[in-house]
């Protein structure tokens, strides 16, 4: 069976490990205590001052807490209490909001430059949901994606599936990457199956409804309807507007050029998954694509939208789906630094921050799908490098680990197993780059979602204890939580920060 092994999460810094903040903070410490010490002979209060000073600061420079230097919690801190201080942390759509007669929707933090893009496909008829960011200038859609047993299937079945999807992401971290694309993200859902789609099957394909089979069946399906869930699986592609602008003009440099564009790469991104044996159900709709954001932040209200969905259209009834301008929520708030309330639910999202340091099989996520009974998301959000910068990182990294190792034996100062094995990491992707693999930047996201904070407790325990026996070190986004859902939930491919330049 084919084995997968992740590299390990690099711990370099500028010197030793270090980061510069750290080490300015260091530096700052030692500076003080030195003050405290020249002060030590006049002013007793003031050079206590300055050693309790000096110490903080060097505590504050080498310590950790929960997986982050005290270093990298110091912006969240600060931004989660401007967020307050400014009352961002809270959020009033539908009829409290700005737009409460407009045609957009309204979307809470970052989401809130999101607009609807007008797009018909090639038939002329069937509307593509496309998500323009006004102030990111980016076009975002999301694929529906129907899942297929791996578990089940024989050996050369798994390698020839794991195969053609490698396939489909050098497509799209090589070709696609060039004709404008910058991130893409698949979204695992599990909600409640408040349709029973196995009773429907159950009443729409049998044959004989009279046989003990089918009365035995027809009990099962009834019986587990209260407690079955249904898993949805979205593809979501986001493509950089800048990068298309020559086409964009050339096309007349409109909202409906801009569409015209991005539907021409949305054909072939569809038709490379296809290929590579995974089912898609197309584009979502501007109303499917709504739907899946509304239920998200108001989870209360998934019944009604599916029943809206088995509800055929016309006679005065309502389509399937929501109404794209209100997808929003109509309340979110963030609660203290570890929760996010939106309209009925309560989410927290987790953030995968050490992979596997094992091998591990295809199917080693199988028990957080399998095994997790409450609702929860599960996002992937890559983004491809460009293969000059790639290379240019690695390169990098082997002169800083070369130096790191030089200053080591100078300093006479042991190498751990963990540095070796970050090593050794470096080289294999070094190795798998000459070979033409695309390199991505990831970061793996869970989001759990509850009707109350007690349950969201209980359920985000559980999830944890499934991700650790998976091999996987989470960690709460404290202070993040807004932002953490928006990209941990919705299939809007968010979460990663931007490249900026030959220095990201």
């Amino acid at each position: 069976m084919t084995k997968f092994e992740f590299p390990p999460r690099s711990s370099r810094g500028a010197v030793l490990g270090f980061t510069w903040s750290q080490i300015g903070m260091v530096v700052a410490g030692l500076i003080a205590t030195v003050v405290g010490l020249n002060l030590l002979a006049f002013n007793k209060p003031a050079a206590i001052g300055m050693f309790a000073l000096g110490l903080l600061l060097i505590t504050f420079g080498l310590l950790r807490f929960k997986g982050r230097r005290i270093t990298e919690w110091t912006p969240v801190v600060i931004a989660a209490l401007i967020q307050r201080w400014t009352r961002q942390h809270q959020f009033r759509g539908g009829p409290y909001g700005a737009n409460t007669v407009g045609e957009h929707l309204e979307l809470p933090g970052p989401a809130a430059a999101y607009r609807w893009l007008p797009a018909i496909a090639a038939d002329g008829t069937t509307e593509i949901g496309l998500l323009h960011h006004r102030k990111e200038k980016t076009v975002t859609a999301a694929l529906l994606c129907f899942g297929s047993n791996l578990i089940l299937a024989d050996s050369d079945v798994q390698t020839q599936r794991l195969t053609d999807w490698a396939q489909v992401l050098n497509i799209l971290g090589s070709e696609y990457a060039d004709a404008g694309l910058i991130r893409w993200a698949v979204t695992a859902r599990a909600v409640p199956d408040s349709g029973n789609r196995a009773q429907r099957f159950l009443i729409h394909r049998a044959v004989d409804t009279t046989s003990a089979a089918y009365e035995s069946l027809a009990e099962l399906t009834a019986a587990a309807a209260p407690a079955a869930q249904r898993h949805e699986i979205h593809l979501s592609v986001v493509f950089d507007v800048a990068r298309l602008s020559g086409e964009i003009t050339d096309a007349g440099g409109t909202d409906t050029a801009i569409a015209t564009v991005i539907l021409d790469r949305l054909t072939g991104i569809e038709a490379a998954v296809a290929e590579a044996g995974v089912t898609t159900g197309g584009w979502l709709s501007p109303r499917g694509y709504a739907a899946v954001i509304h239920t998200q932040f108001d989870p209360d209200d998934q019944e009604v939208v599916d029943l809206r969905g088995s509800t055929p259209a016309g006679g005065g009834r309502t389509p399937a789906g929501v109404a794209p301008r209100l997808a929003g929520p109509v309340a979110a708030r963030t609660l203290g630094w570890q929760t996010y309330q939106h309209d009925s639910g309560y989410s927290r999202t987790l953030w995968v921050a050490q992979m596997p340091r094992q091998q591990v099989p295809p199917t080693w996520l199988t028990p957080l799908y399998m095994r997790t009974t409450c609702r929860r998301s599960v996002t992937l959000v890559a983004q491809p490098v460009p293969a000059q910068l790639a290379a240019l990182a690695t390169r990098r990294e082997k002169v800083a680990k070369a130096g790191d190792d030089l200053t080591k034996r100078k300093l006479r100062l042991v190498q751990t197993a963990a540095e070796r094995e970050e090593a050794r990491a470096v080289e294999q992707i070094d190795a798998e780059q000459a070979r033409g693999h695309v390199r991505y930047r990831y970061a793996l996201l869970v989001t759990v979602t509850a009707a109350s904070e007690k349950d969201l407790d209980r359920d985000v325990r559980a999830v944890k204890r499934i991700l650790s026996r998976s091999g996987c070190e989470a960690v709460s986004l404290a202070g993040e939580q807004d932002q953490a859902f928006l990209a941990g939930a919705l299939p809007l491919a968010r979460g990663l920060k931007p490249m900026r330049g030959w220095f990201a």
